[in-house]
């Protein structure tokens, strides 16, 4: 997980830097291109290492999960990999944002998508049976929250939105 999320930090990090760069010279049409380019390499990029764990689930368990935590392994590791495409949007989004200086919309965006995560943390729980699959669930949750969010905020544009079409 963590190594995913240094590389996709790398597209976040170009696109925060290209976006802030066309905006600051009047350029919003190439600020859009730019956004959508890293969008869309974050995504296949996510793709990717998402099949790529999948592919490696039996590497990784060899490697890594001693034999009596493999059945707990084995479905959280499938969760995390499937939600991995949409945190790469989350990620690319979220350099996108910081580009333009939408730092207040990102930080309402990160405060609900974290209500809707620990909501679903809560209710999940309910049974009296919080594993590691519910946390990875509730996780992606978070995870698809901040995507729709941050996608939203560019294509169409909500709210005061920096590369709204307006």
């Amino acid at each position: 997980w963590s190594f995913s999320a240094l590389f996709l930090d790398s597209f976040a990090i170009a696109g925060q830097t290209l976006v802030g760069f066309f905006l600051g010279a009047g350029q919003k049409a190439w600020a859009r291109k730019v956004a959508g380019f890293v969008v869309g390499w974050s995504l296949v990029t996510g793709l990717f290492l998402a099949a790529l764990m999948l592919a490696g689930e039996r590497a990784a368990i060899f490697l890594l999960v001693p034999a009596t935590s493999i059945p707990v392994f084995i479905t959280a590791w499938r969760i995390c990999a499937l939600f991995m495409p949409l945190n790469s949007i989350s990620f690319a989004t979220d350099g996108i944002h910081w580009g333009t200086g939408d730092f207040r919309y990102l930080r309402n965006a990160v405060m609900a998508a974290t209500a809707a995560g620990t909501a679903a943390l809560f209710l999940l729980g309910l049974n009296g049976r919080l594993g590691l699959d519910e946390i990875w669930i509730a996780t992606g949750i978070w995870i698809c929250m901040r995507s729709l969010l941050g996608v939203l905020r560019i294509w169409p544009g909500i709210g005061k939105a920096p590369l709204g079409l307006k």
